[in-house]
């Protein structure tokens, strides 16, 4: 491994490549950008150190790269994972990682083999909303939280379809694109499910993918998780509520990072990730029947600089890295077990 920054190369410059990783990377000074695949121009001026290639096979044969950054479509997600682990390359491989839990394992095996390291990318565990979410659940300021809903549903009449390879039914659509957040961070907050129920349809004619996704888990304790993403919904906003013994909480809005991101900001300064005080969530405390409390609860900063520092140790120090494969073959068996569930109309054990 080469002295000083790790260098780095991406493999695609869309929507997740850009704006997602490639600022995360560039602000970082463990990391060093020295390479994009892309048949598009880069910005020259924001990342001076990069330069274009036309194939992963151009970063698989410089020995100089450390590590290979995979956002790709869907469908070249396990093959480029695989490769750059051929190469002696550790990877972050965007989400979803894989289209099945065999995959998951094969990844597993693979990785094992080479020695290097695959990490997924579940930026959304620094988002501030959900770190608000985990310190409340953490505090035991509601009690034992007996249900909790995460919601990404936002009003889209018309698909708006960014990239054509979205388009295409298998391995897309809402279960592969926003749901995997919503399950990692389910995962996070407490655990593998031991049943789920799945609705998955597409309510809008002219959608090519489904549009409609809503996975209740249940867990041994009696806690019910509802994870959902509806492109028909007219009131979309409502991010996260917690229903527990001593009240309830309930944050709108998202987390600003991504907004700023695709702005043209870059991750820098100690406010990168703060949330507006009129985005705040509001929890209401309960003594008996009376309310004890309403109160506005500070959004905690979102800093998903802190994944990219955990990649960089983990492949440096030999820290643990930010997120496991073990716990991203739980998404995955998550997925697999909802497509069986809506295709029965069955809950499904897990």
């Amino acid at each position: 491994m080469a002295s000083g920054p790790l260098r780095v190369g991406l493999v695609g410059w869309g929507l997740a490549g850009r704006t997602l990783h490639a600022p995360f990377i560039q602000v970082l000074g463990e990391l060093e950008l020295v390479t994009v695949v892309t048949s598009r121009t880069l910005e020259s001026e924001l990342f001076p150190s990069a330069k274009r290639v036309d194939t992963i096979a151009e970063v698989l044969a410089d020995e100089s790269i450390d590590l290979v950054v995979i956002a790709s479509p869907n469908r070249f997600h396990v093959e480029q994972t695989l490769q750059s682990l051929s190469a002696g390359k550790h990877v972050v491989c965007d989400k979803p990682l894989a289209q099945t839990s065999s995959e998951v394992q094969s990844l597993m095996a693979a990785s094992s083999h080479a020695q290097r390291l695959v990490i997924p990318f579940q930026n959304r565990r620094w988002d501030g909303d959900f770190r608000t979410v985990q310190e409340l659940i953490q505090s035991k300021r509601l009690g034992r939280i007996h249900y909790c809903e995460s919601s990404w549903s936002k009003y889209q009449g018309v698909p708006r379809v960014r990239s054509q390879w979205k388009a295409e039914p298998d391995f897309n659509g809402p279960l592969y694109d926003l749901c995997p957040h919503l399950i990692d961070q389910a995962i996070v907050l407490f655990g593998k499910p031991a049943r789920l129920l799945g609705r998955i349809e597409r309510h809008r004619p002219a959608s090519p993918v489904h549009d409609y996704v809503r996975l209740t888990l249940w867990y041994e304790d009696g806690l019910e998780v509802v994870l959902e993403v509806d492109q028909l919904d007219a009131f979309g906003g409502r991010r996260f509520a917690l229903r527990g013994q001593l009240g309830g909480f309930e944050k709108q809005g998202f987390d600003p990072q991504e907004q700023r991101l695709a702005a043209g900001a870059f991750p820098v300064g100690p406010d990168w990730g703060r949330e507006e005080r009129s985005a705040w969530g509001k929890l209401r405390r309960l003594a008996g029947e009376k309310l004890e409390e309403e109160t506005s609860v500070e959004t905690l900063p979102g800093d998903q600089r802190l994944f990219y520092q955990g990649v960089a140790a983990a492949i440096s120090s030999g820290d643990p890295p930010p997120v496991t494969l073990e716990e991203v073959l739980w998404q995955v068996e998550i997925i697999e077990a909802a497509l069986r569930s809506s295709q029965t109309a069955q809950v499904v054990s897990l």
